[in-house]
């Protein structure tokens, strides 16, 4: 499709009001050209206006810091003179995960004063016998799906009798969806910022076109593994954190088209 110069000027808008016009990604690349490069990749109308929807509703994390701030302090107002623990998600081979970042960074904002007593871990197994006197504060940047959170507070039961009553979910950003996963799994579930598919639940293309199919146009000339398509799970997620997440869209991190040629990725996973 030959992109008019009305719609570049649409594009740089866009670009201007998610203030990215500076930025750059993890591979080094000018956000604002690899998008009119994303761009180029549509075929029709339909596919413009969706990726301009999509574009505008991308939440792109550069207030890291504020948002652990936020978090920190809601903390501090929730347990005032209660026992916490403060443990990021992990799986099973304790690998360092997105959840880390946002514990160690709680270290820095929140005063252990306000706190009866205050214990940052990466593993429950040192508090033996003692869980059930803490309220468990787990925390990740961002949660997609909510199975690793799930499969972490599944583990936790079996080894250390943890309760769903005495578990805390601290995040970022979060998918609703994902929020409906974990309920059982957690007393409440609290996302700074809470978000929608992307294509699935309603949106500002109203009923113009249908994203789904539309999107899938798109996403068939990139080169994308089948348990990715729509995102890991059909997330549908529109997230970059400080890396970005397999539940985004995947148009927005692969690295090549069908034909094995480079596919302009505003936000590469790695």
């Amino acid at each position: 499709m030959d992109i008019s110069l009305e719609q570049l000027n649409e594009i740089d808008e866009i670009i201007l009001q998610k203030g990215w016009n500076d930025l750059i990604n993890n591979k080094g690349d000018m956000i604002n050209s690899i998008t009119f490069e994303l761009f180029e990749r549509v075929n029709d109308h339909e596919e413009f206006e969706l990726l301009k929807s999509l574009i505008r509703r991308y939440f792109l994390c550069t207030e890291y810091d504020q948002y652990c701030f936020k978090i920190a302090k809601h903390i501090e107002g929730l347990f005032y003179d209660e026992a916490i623990i403060i443990i990021p998600v992990s799986d099973k081979d304790r690998k360092i995960k997105s959840g880390h970042a946002v514990s160690y960074d709680l270290t820095r904002f929140l005063d252990d004063d306000k706190f009866s007593e205050m214990l940052i871990l990466e593993s429950l197994e040192s508090v033996g016998d003692r869980i059930a006197d803490f309220n468990i504060i787990v925390v990740d940047d961002f949660v997609g799906s909510g199975s690793q959170f799930r499969a972490f507070v599944k583990k936790c039961a079996a080894s250390y009798g943890l309760q769903a009553a005495n578990v805390y979910l601290y995040s970022i950003a979060m998918m609703a969806k994902a929020r409906e996963r974990i309920s059982d799994f957690c007393y409440a579930a609290i996302p700074m910022v809470e978000l929608s598919r992307s294509l699935s639940d309603p949106s500002d293309l109203g009923q113009a076109i249908d994203p789904l199919q539309v999107y899938g146009r798109i996403e068939g000339r990139a080169d994308v593994g089948r348990n990715f398509r729509r995102g890991f799970l059909r997330s549908e997620a529109l997230v970059t954190m400080k890396k970005t997440p397999n539940n985004t869209l995947p148009i927005f991190w692969c690295k090549h088209d069908q034909n094995g040629k480079l596919w302009p990725a505003i936000f590469p996973r790695g």
